[in-house]
């Protein structure tokens, strides 16, 4: 096979025919691919290689498959070896963009160190992962160059899916006895990676590819900017996968990072249930364990897997070690037994004595049984002579209208006694019908639709926020909240600050709770965008801020030359608040945020 190329455009020739920039598979003549559907008029995407891009004179560059704040990776080909291969390139494009015409990269102004640290970090990790590349279970770098002002890595390529889609094949769930085959590998493969001083920091569904072969392999590694929230770079987490220390920058990464990931992996598999996300979990942690979920998990690897999920990184499983061991040791005979479940204990059996013996013990135990039963049954129609005569006293006592007296004991079917906080001991004064409202007779919780159902204590919702409370499973089936919500001078938009059953207050079935929630202050302080390094926030980033205060905004985009989707300024018309001022949500103010779109053709002043 032979490469042709002309200012970075590749041409193949090999017998008439070409390849697919979707797939690399050679084609007859250029088109729609009969492989992989890819068509070979397909635009590329604005600040990424173009399709059929020479690199070092021998890689041709095909479709970009995925990107992220770090890099971009793509198909590709080595028309030296004629084998597909996979390029990543060093791509932060949230401080660089590309030239269209050279291909050749541009970093924006004032990002140049930036950009330079985070790329000997790029190049020091692939060197790192290409000295491990003897292992089988990971996607390691093959050969390493510069160019565009960039650097690049190749990776041999697979034939594979990503576990996300095996588990989709797979009805969504795996067995333990699936799991415990799939994954030691994968587990020794990156306890040796941890031992090199390496961290993956991104474990998740997406990350881990399944071979024809039916082995794991672990991809997607990226330096850590990219992996925490607070950098320069955009950052890549994986929801329900990454552990809480990635969401915040003052806190320590190690290997108890990757033990969270693997283990909330773990999680996803064997329960069909995305494991819900740790920042969702501070403060309430309704996490439910793997066996509580799916009752053929073993109790012990529900456990560990616990373990290894805690928020906590000193209480949290240290190291992928001690994981394994404790995933996979023996548990003890009664740690075996299911919760609740009535065994057969073997006990030490005496020698046989003489069946004359045998036979006369037994005649007497059968004999005492019996008399223990008459007594009881005795016993019991005593009881029932005494309940019966009681009634009918108390019946003869009553005025035939039916009321009852101060102080009477009425015979009613039982239901679970309720605390009332305006109750007193002594004896209440007879009321009319017209003067009776459904408070005094009875609460809200002890109504006829709710009385049947599990018995338990009115928690205390005060303090807590409101979507925690509907989302936390403890409470489906018990609690129904019915939220009216007002502007609070104490408490912050989303919490609860009052609840109209008081906590302790002994439950039954479905209860119906009124709760007043926060919607924060009146008048709130309008955010500053730029961050403590003096890096300005993207859209997304603001956004959620403002959704915090409640501040309604509308977007304004204006050409500059900083990058796009960046905050540029913002400003309320009503009020004439910027940054600091002040701005009325009650009387539904509007702030109008001014964001960024990269346009080359501007000089620095904009």
């Amino acid at each position: 096979m032979r490469a042709y190329s002309l200012k970075g455009e590749i041409y193949i020739m090999s017998d008439h025919k070409t390849l697919c920039m979707g797939c690399m598979e050679p084609l007859e003549q250029a088109g729609v691919c009969p492989y992989c559907g890819y068509d070979d008029g397909t635009p590329a995407e604005s600040g990424y290689l173009r399709p059929k891009t020479v690199l070092d004179g021998k890689y041709i560059v095909g479709k970009l498959l995925r990107k992220n704040g770090e890099s971009a990776l793509y198909i590709g080909y080595d028309s030296q070896t004629e084998q597909k291969v996979y390029v990543k390139e060093y791509m932060p494009d949230a401080i660089c963009t590309r030239d269209g015409e050279t291909q050749e990269i541009k970093v924006y102004p004032n990002a140049n160190v930036q950009y330079k640290n985070y790329m000997s970090e790029f190049i020091e990790l692939n060197k790192d992962l290409q000295r491990l590349r003897t292992m089988s279970h990971i996607v390691a770098p093959i050969d390493m160059f510069s160019q565009n002002g960039t650097a690049y890595v190749i990776m041999k390529y697979t034939e594979h899916q990503t576990l996300k889609e095996y588990l989709a094949d797979n009805a969504g769930e795996l067995t333990w006895d699936q799991v415990k085959k799939l994954f030691p590998p994968l587990l020794t493969t990156l306890s040796c990676i941890h031992n090199a001083g390496l961290l993956h920091r991104g474990i998740s569904l997406e990350n881990i590819l399944v071979t024809d072969g039916g082995e794991l392999l672990l991809t997607g590694f990226s330096i850590a900017a990219v992996r925490t929230v607070n950098t320069d770079l955009a950052p890549e987490l994986y929801t329900g996968y990454s552990a809480p220390e990635q969401y915040s920058a003052s806190e320590w990464i190690g290997t108890w990072t990757d033990v969270y990931a693997v283990a909330a992996v773990m999680y996803r598999l064997l329960t069909g249930c995305m494991p819900t996300e740790p920042m969702a979990r501070v403060g309430n942690d309704d996490l439910l364990e793997p066996a509580k979920i799916n009752y053929n998990v073993p109790a012990n690897v529900s456990k560990v897997i616990m373990q290894a999920m805690r928020l906590n990184c000193d209480q949290r499983i240290r190291t992928v070690t001690d994981f394994v061991t404790k995933l996979f040791e023996q548990p003890s005979y009664m740690q075996k037994l299911p919760n609740g479940s009535t065994q057969t204990i073997p006990i030490q059996v005496p020698k046989l004595e003489p069946e004359r013996k045998v036979k006369k013990k037994k005649n007497r135990r059968r004999a005492q049984a019996i008399a223990n039963g008459f007594m009881i049954l005795g016993a019991l129609i005593l009881v029932a002579i005494v309940i019966a005569a009681f009634v009918m006293l108390a019946r003869m006592l009553l005025p035939d209208s039916g009321s009852v007296l101060p102080g009477a004991v009425t015979t009613t079917a039982y239901t679970p006694p309720v605390v009332n906080t305006a109750a007193t001991t002594e004896p209440a004064a007879p009321t009319t019908a017209s003067e009776t409202t459904p408070s005094e007779t009875a609460p809200p919780e002890t109504t006829a639709a709710t009385k049947s159902g599990v018995l338990f204590a009115m928690p205390d919702l005060l303090g807590k926020r409101y979507d925690s409370v509907v989302g936390n499973s403890v409470w489906q089936g018990k609690l129904e909240l019915e939220p009216t919500y007002d502007y609070s001078e104490e408490y912050e938009n989303g919490v609860i600050y009052e609840q109209d059953i008081e906590k302790g207050t002994e439950l039954q079935g479905l209860t119906k709770v009124k709760v007043k929630v926060s919607k924060g202050l009146e008048v709130v302080k309008i955010p500053d965008f730029m961050r403590e390094d003096g890096t300005r926030m993207t859209k997304e980033e603001y956004a959620a801020e403002l959704d915090k205060l409640n501040i309604k905004y509308e977007y304004s985009t204006q050409d500059s030359f900083e990058a796009s989707d960046l905050v540029l300024g913002v400003y309320c018309s009503e009020t004439g608040g910027e940054v600091g001022g002040d701005i009325n949500v009650a009387d539904g103010n509007t702030l109008m945020v001014y964001i960024s779109n990269f346009n080359p053709l501007m000089d620095a002043a904009g």
